[in-house]
């Protein structure tokens, strides 16, 4: 677990580990030099499984998940983001699973979104095998970061997070992970994505991060084995519209050569970001 700021939540993330009914857990927690309440809440669980790493400074969201991975272990890691909630049962189907399936390297799980109350906004049932997951990796990361429970030393033979990707570093790695071994999806709510306007995910000065890794991502993709000719065509179209999201918010930061070539380069999705601004609305295509 990492954390900045995260003083309002990390409580009922942290108590959703001591839940737990697999008790042979480890939780390393990297606080990215907070300066709210974080640190003060976990340390008062006063739980010696919990260790808590307090950098001196923020060093990012990518180098504070490496610490982490650094630090743990255990076979396994489990990620949970400081706002998101484990089920009780999450550690163990996952473990269980891995020990089982000596092939996968990485399995997530469905997972439901939350408000900043724990009021139930959606489900969201993705694919469960291998090769339905990587077939969607191609258009759509379909393993959110606080579900995924991977091997410690498979992430480390491929050098952890890359420190090249800011924001969409989880993808990265599933990207990676899916090179070496299998990925795979259960088909439970394990894991609740609260979805408030303060996440990472949702913070403004993260917008452009966000349309470079996911437009460079996307084109990685493409190289995925055993991607169909469907699949290939809907991850052009998730790079297009990312190329065009990519552009636009690189010309408000006023990088004109880098946001016309971009354009240049995806000018033909024009028409499908204008159909998903007619359709959903122009926040839309983030989440492409």
């Amino acid at each position: 677990m990492t954390c900045y700021n995260a003083g309002l939540t990390i409580e009922a993330s942290v108590r959703s580990i001591i839940a737990q009914t697999f008790t042979n857990w480890e939780l390393v927690l990297v606080d990215n030099c907070s300066t709210d309440n974080s640190l003060a809440v976990v340390q008062k669980f006063e739980d010696a499984r919990i260790r808590a790493i307090a950098l001196e400074t923020n060093r990012g969201r990518t180098n504070a998940l490496n610490i982490a991975l650094e630090n743990a272990r255990g076979e396994f890691v489990a990620i949970l983001d400081a706002d998101d909630i484990s089920d009780p049962e999450r550690l163990q189907m996952q473990s269980d699973y891995l020990d089982n399936n000596p092939k996968v390297v990485a399995v997530g799980s469905w997972y439901r979104n939350i408000d900043r109350d724990g009021k139930l906004l959606s489900k969201v049932k993705t694919p469960t095998s291998s090769i339905n997951v990587v077939r969607q990796l191609a258009s759509d990361n379909p393993i959110v970061n606080s579900s995924a429970m991977f091997r410690s030393e498979s992430a480390r033979s491929l050098g952890g997070y890359n420190p090249k990707y800011l924001y969409s570093q989880d993808f990265a790695l599933w990207l990676a992970l899916s090179q070496i071994g299998e990925l795979a999806i259960l088909p439970s709510f394990l894991t609740d994505i609260r979805r408030v306007s303060s996440s990472l995910s949702m913070t403004s000065s993260n917008s452009l991060i966000l349309a470079k890794d996911s437009y460079e991502l996307y084109i990685q993709a493409q190289n995925l084995p055993s991607l169909t000719l469907l699949d290939k065509l809907k991850g052009r179209r998730t790079i297009g519209l990312y190329g065009l999201l990519f552009a636009w918010r690189s010309l408000r930061t006023g990088s004109v050569i880098r946001a016309t070539a971009l354009l240049i380069s995806n000018l033909w999705a024009i028409p499908l970001a204008i159909i998903e601004l007619l359709r959903k609305g122009f926040n839309s295509i983030k989440s492409v």
